[in-house]
């Protein structure tokens, strides 16, 4: 038995579809790359799903061709690397309906309750993908990668201006002391 690339005490499980190495269970990410129709009756449709498996190098790669790198951020108005188009599809058609029927009828709420079902959907699936990229990323470079946040800006202090008359605090850009009126010299 072949031992995963990564881990070099645990046997391998799968081979990277990609590259061919062989990867473990804790390694193996598992996509779905294609799907087809194989049957329909009396309504049923079953469908046949093709997977591959990728080591997390190769799953880098292809998770960046299909924009799960990007979190959730923005997942609203994405198209192209949408976790689910038919969710983005079923988002706007249902909002901008919901407009539309709320002009000549005041129901129109109701097809923003749909709205509101697309997208926590899009929200879940994009979340999935980003700890699937996060988890990649991890077993790549063995460092943790902290999640997607906004920049905080860092307050710098500001240095204190003191009178050299009386002492007391002046305002940044004063051209008078507030206390006893001196002229304060640059």
């Amino acid at each position: 038995m072949a031992k995963c690339y990564i881990h070099s005490k645990k046997g391998g499980t799968h081979n990277c579809s990609t590259c061919s190495k062989s990867i473990c269970r804790e390694c193996t990410f598992q996509e779905v790359v294609s799907s087809r129709l194989i049957r329909t009756y009396r309504g049923r449709t079953d469908y046949e799903y093709d997977y591959e498996f990728f080591c997390p190098n190769c799953f880098l790669d292809y998770a960046k061709d299909k924009g799960y790198h990007k979190s959730s951020r923005g997942v609203l108005l994405r198209w192209n690397q949408s976790p689910g188009k038919w969710a983005v599809i079923v988002l706007w058609t249902t909002f901008i309906g919901g407009l539309v029927v709320n002009i000549f009828f005041p129901i129109g709420y109701v097809l923003w309750a749909m709205t509101g079902f697309a997208l926590i959907w899009l929200k879940i699936i994009s979340s999935k993908n980003y700890e699937k990229y996060l988890t990649a990323h991890e077993l790549t470079n063995g460092v943790k990668v902290k999640k997607a946040t906004i920049p905080v800006e860092v307050k710098k202090k500001k240095k204190k201006v003191f009178c050299p008359n009386c002492g007391a605090t002046i305002i940044e850009g004063s051209d008078f002391c507030n206390k006893c009126g001196s002229i304060l010299t640059t």
